[in-house]
């Protein structure tokens, strides 16, 4: 390429006693539209993580003289997350304070909250089952304390102008500004006091409003996550497929679910819209991320992965290197603080880290053969 510019310019010179100039100017912006294509494509990689819910018997081990560290539970997932642009999880519990509580109606310690954020997750999900439970005072304390922190989140809100202000969410990142969208099925018949908001997927005409508020504001992708489906299904059951075309049909790009506390399926979605038939990318259901829950199919989940590239030129978006990030929940009180997070692919000839019990090597290698069996149906 030097050599031809240096030719060029040789050339210019005699051109450009005969009025030629134009041609060297004409081969100089070819080459730098050349260079302009090679650096147009911007990209962002998102990582989902399912329901990190915190149970008594979690806080308990990871007490840690006048507070608690559960950092130790996220130490193994950490070089994961570090290769994620938007990093998002599944927050299924409050920030209430004292006294805490596990499951039926949760509150977690604050240190729950900046290990999560110290491990890399930079967003957070708010709408779910579990949001309102210790009712609207422990609500507004769980989004107080997570702004304080500097912890984005999305799904319940303070008031209408709060919600005005944050949601839907929008995201700049790398040059392409992303939407999400958060809600949840219900919240076990618990309700908070107004102006205190909980986005509920029932509300399908203020749904509507809030995907068109996504496309005003110019977003170039919208992403609504989830909190749907039926407890300990392996599969989407007919109301996620419902709600899976309206958003589709509504303009959202991708879904990502949780609540199911298993794995459900990821696909790329057939829904018809107007004359034709058309695919989205869905994870059904990510499962649990951290939990005490021992039972198959609940003592795991996976980080939903993807891509997303923009052509800064054509402003043309597309989604990309969909995969799906299997990990399992090692339970061993032995290790402060009892609970860690294990991806699969790093774990399953590790026999260094932890020896494990004939008991948990077999749910292990349970959960990784259970786990491939279901994405034969996401092939």
């Amino acid at each position: 390429m030097k050599k031809l510019l240096n030719l060029m310019l040789i050339f210019a010179g005699l051109f450009s006693i005969f009025g030629f100039d134009l041609y060297i100017e004409s081969n100089q912006t070819i080459e730098e539209n050349i260079i302009a294509n090679e650096d147009s494509i911007v990209y962002v990689r998102v990582l989902v993580a399912g329901d990190a819910m915190c149970h008594s018997p979690q806080y308990t081990n990871a007490k840690s003289g006048n507070g608690y560290d559960f950092s130790g539970c996220f130490q193994y997932i950490t070089e994961i997350l570090s290769q994620g642009d938007l990093n998002i999880v599944n927050f299924e519990t409050t920030l209430a304070g004292e006294p805490y509580s596990g499951y039926p109606q949760f509150s977690a310690p604050d240190e729950y909250a900046t290990s999560l954020k110290d491990a890399g997750f930079n967003f957070f999900l708010l709408a779910n089952n579990h949001c309102a439970d210790k009712g609207t005072n422990g609500t507004i304390a769980t989004i107080e304390k997570l702004q304080n922190m500097q912890i984005s989140s999305a799904g319940v809100y303070l008031n209408e102008q709060d919600r005005q202000d944050r949601y839907p969410a929008l995201l700049e990142i790398n040059g392409i500004k992303i939407a999400l969208l958060n809600y949840t099925y219900g919240t076990n018949g618990l309700s908070v006091k107004k102006p205190v908001s909980i986005n509920l997927l029932e509300d399908t005409t203020q749904i509507k409003k809030d995907i068109e508020t996504a496309k005003n504001k110019q977003a170039d992708i919208i992403i609504a996550l989830l909190h749907w489906g039926t407890e300990y299904q392996r599969y989407p059951d007919k109301q996620q497929k419902e709600k899976a075309q309206f958003f589709f049909k509504n303009g959202t790009d991708i879904i990502v679910g949780s609540h199911p506390h298993v794995v459900q399926p990821f696909e790329y979605y057939m829904y018809d819209n107007a004359d034709t038939t058309q695919k989205k990318l869905i994870f059904w259901s990510l499962g649990n991320f951290i939990s005490n829950q021992r039972k198959e199919h609940t003592d795991g989940g996976i980080i939903a992965s993807f891509t997303i590239t923009k052509n800064l030129i054509s402003n043309q978006v597309q989604v990309e290197n969909h995969t799906a990030i299997p990990y399992w929940v090692y339970k061993n009180t032995s290790f402060f603080p009892g609970y860690f997070v294990l991806p699969t692919e790093n774990f399953i000839n590790d026999t260094t880290t932890f020896k494990f019990s004939d008991e948990d090597n077999k749910a292990f290698k349970r959960f990784i053969e259970n786990t491939e069996n279901l994405f034969q149906d996401s092939r």
